[in-house]
């Protein structure tokens, strides 16, 4: 060995195996180093790198419990803040054969996380709107309005943002009409009270008596000026 050779020097394999059965690993330190003890860079030392990892077989597994996991799902948000999940499954392996089990089984183990936060790109600008206020009426239609508002991804107002796509700030709701309030005490005497409506009879104190419920019905359809000018007929 020359003044400055370099020469790979390993450490010995660990004792145990990664594994508490079945196939594991056991590793090893690799350093290069000079004759006089210096450590190099790996890359410093000539020849192939002696590897850092072998096989090793722990014997076959006795009832092994253990947590796999699948792979993570893509983000769940095509930018800004979102989600990945996966699924954790329990195992049971038993003489090389496997099969899942109650997770319940491995709950004495570490149970690996299946969901995580990922953020793929910045979003920029976008529009961000309140939830709806109460409908102004009840019936007949009314209206909500909400508050939009263009704010960057840390939340700071901008006027960035792409007008065509602006969400509604007020729309129409409970378009269904109101209920009349019937009187127990207005009803129709006749069962042909249709025919007075018909001939427009309920201008009459007798016949908005007799036939009291379907005069009110249409006393409520017929402008002010016709019910005054029928009355004083």
């Amino acid at each position: 060995m020359g003044v400055c050779a370099k020469s790979w020097f390993t450490s010995l394999w660990s004792q145990r195996c990664s594994a508490e059965c079945g196939r594991g690993n056991k590793t090893r330190s690799v350093v290069c180093l000079i004759d006089r003890g210096t450590d190099l860079p790996l890359d410093g030392c000539e020849g192939d790198r002696p590897p850092d990892v072998t096989s090793c077989d722990a014997g076959p597994c006795q009832n092994q419990l253990e947590w796999y996991t699948g792979p993570w799902s893509q983000c769940s948000a095509e930018c800004g803040d979102g989600t990945q999940t996966r699924s954790a499954l329990c195992i049971l392996t038993n003489n090389a054969q496997q099969e899942v089990v109650d997770q319940i089984r491995c709950s004495s183990l570490s149970k690996p996380i299946t969901s995580q936060p990922c953020r793929l790109k910045p979003c920029g600008v976008r529009w961000y709107v309140t939830a709806w206020s109460t409908c102004s009426r009840s019936c007949n239609s009314g209206y909500r309005v909400r508050e939009v508002r263009c704010l960057t991804d840390d939340i700071v107002p901008s006027d960035d943002c792409q007008p065509t796509l602006i969400p509604e700030s007020q729309e129409e709701c409970n378009k269904q009409p109101c209920l009349t309030e019937t009187n127990p005490l207005c009803s129709d005497q006749f069962h042909n009270c249709v025919l007075v409506v018909q001939a427009r009879l309920c201008v009459y104190p007798y016949y908005r008596r007799v036939c009291c419920s379907s005069c009110s019905r249409t006393q409520r359809t017929y402008p002010m000026s016709m019910q005054r000018s029928r009355i004083h007929r």
